[in-house]
Order: structure tokens, then C-alpha cells, then sequence
């Protein structure tokens, strides 16, 4: 009785959308800037009555915010040259993360020569590919430690720190870690109503890239085999798997395969890969060029699979009737 089920994101993940699925009441560092009445700073959450602000701080997540703060403040004390700057204060370590606080200021993506911030709550488009962690002011960088450190995948925050940081790209960083905590929630999904939790053996992270996501599965779950697949190996790939290692994962469940779809297809049709094609399977789609994210889709479809895309350049003659 199982189903096939799946999601499909928008390709805007990692902007001042409104759409992004976090939490919207955050605004900007300063409350009465963002037309809150009162702020709380720790928490990056504002209030526009008096008695919601006092709600807040007697509940469970304030305290539980400011309980953190001091381990915290010791763990980033101890981050390394990437992420450490002497400048920073405890509260740009510890603050609660925010996209809309962070994305506020940094360099927005532009396909002319006029360059534009983005300002936060103003979907004004998404940040510049090209921005590196590097390039980030100190209290960016602090904010962004805390958000890998916190984020629950094993060793993150330390790989980022290891890895050369050409390779640390600020937006795919931040829609890598969004979208695997998609296909987490995905993985926990159950086909019978919340009754039983869906089993996932194998993920496919097809047309893979820099293969960061496939590798934030593998690392957050090494009982499932992730096949990472594309034409070509990438450098920022390989780099990210060394960085891994160093940081203590070892990715061991993790597999590399040049070639693309039909690499699945003919296995499927072969049935000669070393376990069965069944529904405890799920086909990743990140980006996918073309017409990928459409045949990738209707593989999991027809193989009874979970399913995530996140599309790039869609065709339209495969959407859109004449």
C-alpha cells in the first residue's frame, strides 16, 4: 500500500522571499527600525504587543536560547581563523539564527552591471552566487558558524572550516543545508498517515554537482547509501568529501558515478545492481539541467521512490502545451 510521494521546491529557496518557509517574524536587528514595538535580540524575534514580548521571554525558547549562549560563545571561541574574529561580540554568536537578519546587506544577485543589496523583509531577489564566506563581514561569518553549528549535521560547521574557502559559496551553502533538511522531513514522512515511518535504504543525488547535499544526507545518515552521480566529477566535490574526512566523517556510504540518468535506467531494466530497485529508494534533484528534473521525476514515479527536486532551467515544451 505503499504510494510514491515527493517535493518540489522552488528554484528561489535562498532568497528575500517571503516563501522560504522560515519563520517571517524576524525582521531586522533593530525592532523599532522594523516596526516591532519590542525585541528580543537573543531570539531575533520581535512583538507589537507588550503582552506577547512577556509571553515570550517566560517560555520555553527564549529560555532555552539563552541557556545555549555561554556553550556556544566557548564553541565559537574555539572555531578556527574561518569563522573566529576578535571583534565579535557573544549575542553575533549566539543570536538565533535568522535568514532575513543574515541575507540583510549582502550582495544580491544582478544579470547587469548596477549592483543591489538585499534588504530584509523586501523580496528583492537572491544573494550573489559568486559571495564567498570569505568575503562576509566578521559578524556574517558569526552568524553563519552558528546557524552549520547548530544545524545538527555531523561535523558541518568543521568541514566548512576545513575546506579552501574558493570553494565555500554562501548561497550554495545555505540552499544545500535547506534543502537537505527538506529531505529529511521528506525521509520522515510516512506512507500510511504518521503511523510508520518511511524506510529509505538508497538516494540517488542525480545530475549531483558539487555533490554538497548528497553529502549532508551521508553524513546525517550513514545506514543509507548515497549514489552521487554526474557527467563529470567536480574539484568542489572532491574537495568537500576530503574536508569531511579531515573533519572526522568519513562518508564511507557515500559513492561517486560519472554518467547520467541512464545509468539508473539500465539497472532498473538489468535489475543488476547489488540490491533491489523497490520503493525504500529516493531520487534527489538538485538543479537539474534541462530536461533532468522532469525525467528524474517520472523515473521515481514509475519505481514507486520519494522524490525531491529543486528545478533550475525547465523547458517548456515538457510544461507547457502548445
Amino acid at each position: 500500500n505503499n504510494i510514491s510521494y515527493g517535493s518540489l521546491l522552488r528554484n528561489t529557496l535562498i532568497s528575500a522571499s517571503a516563501d522560504n518557509n522560515l519563520d517571517r517574524t524576524t525582521k531586522a536587528a533593530d525592532g523599532a527600525q522594523a516596526g516591532w514595538q519590542y525585541w528580543c535580540d537573543p531570539c531575533s524575534v520581535g512583538f507589537n504587543k507588550l503582552k506577547s514580548y512577556k509571553e515570550h521571554l517566560a517560555g520555553k525558547r527564549h529560555k532555552a536560547v539563552i541557556a545555549e549562549s555561554e556553550a556556544l560563545w566557548e564553541a565559537y571561541l574555539k572555531s578556527g581563523p574561518t569563522f573566529y574574529d576578535p571583534s565579535i561580540a557573544q549575542i553575533d554568536a549566539t543570536r538565533a539564527w535568522s535568514l532575513d537578519l543574515f541575507i540583510d546587506g549582502l550582495q544580491a544577485r544582478s544579470r547587469s552591471s548596477i549592483k543591489h543589496v538585499l534588504v530584509s523583509g523586501v523580496p528583492s531577489g537572491q544573494i550573489d552566487p559568486s559571495l564567498r564566506l570569505c568575503d562576509l563581514p566578521p559578524s556574517k561569518r558569526a552568524a553563519l558558524w552558528r546557524y552549520l553549528y547548530t544545524s545538527g549535521i555531523p561535523c558541518l560547521s568543521f568541514m566548512v572550516a576545513a575546506l579552501p574557502q574558493h570553494y565555500v559559496r554562501v548561497k550554495e551553502l545555505l540552499e544545500s543545508v535547506e534543502t537537505f533538511m527538506h529531505v529529511e522531513r521528506l525521509m520522515k514522512r510516512s506512507s500510511k498517515h504518521g503511523q510508520k515511518a518511511t524506510k529509505i535504504s538508497h538516494i540517488y543525488d542525480i545530475g549531483c554537482g558539487h555533490g554538497l547535499v548528497g553529502m549532508l544526507c551521508a553524513a546525517s545518515f550513514p545506514h543509507i547509501t548515497v549514489h552521487a552521480i554526474d557527467r563529470v566529477p567536480r574539484d568542489s566535490f572532491q574537495a568537500q568529501r576530503e574536508a569531511f574526512v579531515s573533519s572526522g566523517c568519513s562518508l564511507s556510504n557515500l559513492s561517486f558515478e560519472a554518467g547520467d540518468l541512464s545509468i539508473l535506467r539500465n539497472r532498473i531494466e538489468s535489475k543488476s545492481d547489488g540490491h533491489h530497485f523497490g520503493e525504500h529508494s529516493l531520487m534527489l534533484c538538485v538543479h537539474g539541467c534541462k530536461s533532468l528534473t522532469h525525467d528524474s521525476i517520472e523515473m521515481a514515479i514509475r519505481q514507486n521512490w520519494a522524490w525531491l527536486s529543486l528545478p533550475c532551467c525547465l523547458q517548456a515544451d515538457n510544461h507547457i502545451s502548445e
